[in-house]
């Protein structure tokens, strides 16, 4: 069957747009089967991929992946996705969060470590640690860990209850779907902070006309070999 967003589909096109009105809508993969017909396994199966051309699309956005007007990187492969097991259990990485030009963005911190991260932040380790350089902590206004379910404000960045900033409201939107998910597994933690990442920036948007104009540019089966290897997430 002919399908513009994706070579060698089984849906009709008429099909995929509804799949993605309803994805734009915020719908599980069980309510969207429910409403269309289409089994839950191809309609996660077609959400894997479209979050993954969520993702490309946030990172190109990412000024810290941009110098001197060239974008210096786009994640191409699962373990740049964030999309690989992790080596060390359940450990889930940490993210930080900043705004630039009345955008948020949130960049997966693989390798670093709660006991260092706890020790910087109490001011027990100098500024200027090869760490904190690495992954440009000085940037960021908030550091989300979904370990313990938590953002740490940090760089001067204070939240009280009676005074929420972006940081915050985007943290809000991301706990919001750690409920509606039921938790999220660390091999899409990725995909759905960039998800969230994408709903919030163009929260005032149509993000389905928006999701459309980016799979006419690049259709879905782009992205189908990055994640052909992943298993199906199971929510």
């Amino acid at each position: 069957m002919k399908n513009k967003y994706l070579k060698g589909a089984h849906l009709s096109e008429r099909k995929v747009r509804e799949l993605i009105k309803l994805f734009c809508d915020d719908l599980t993969a069980t309510q969207i089967a429910s409403i269309t017909g289409i089994s839950r396994i191809t309609v996660n199966a077609y959400f894997k991929l479209i979050r993954t051309h969520i993702a490309r699309f946030c990172e190109e956005r990412n000024p810290l992946h941009i110098s001197k007007g060239t974008l210096a990187f786009i994640p191409i492969d699962n373990t740049a996705l964030g999309l690989e097991n992790s080596g060390d259990g359940n450990r889930k990485p940490f993210y930080g969060i900043y705004r630039k030009d009345d955008h948020i963005h949130a960049d997966k911190l693989p390798d670093l470590e709660s006991e260092w991260l706890s020790d910087w932040m109490k001011g027990r380790i100098e500024e200027g640690t090869t760490i904190a350089e690495k992954h440009s902590l000085h940037i960021y206004k908030g550091i989300a860990d979904f370990n313990n379910i938590r953002l740490h404000r940090i760089n001067g960045a204070i939240s009280n209850k009676n005074s929420q900033d972006e940081i915050d409201l985007f943290w809000n939107m991301l706990k919001s779907r750690l409920v509606k998910f039921r938790g999220l597994n660390g091999s899409t933690l990725y995909l759905h902070v960039k998800e969230t990442e994408f709903r919030y920036n163009y929260r005032s948007s149509d993000i389905y006309e928006m999701l459309l104009d980016i799979l006419h540019q690049q259709p879905l089966h782009t992205s189908k070999a990055m994640v052909a290897r992943e298993s199906i997430p199971g929510k």
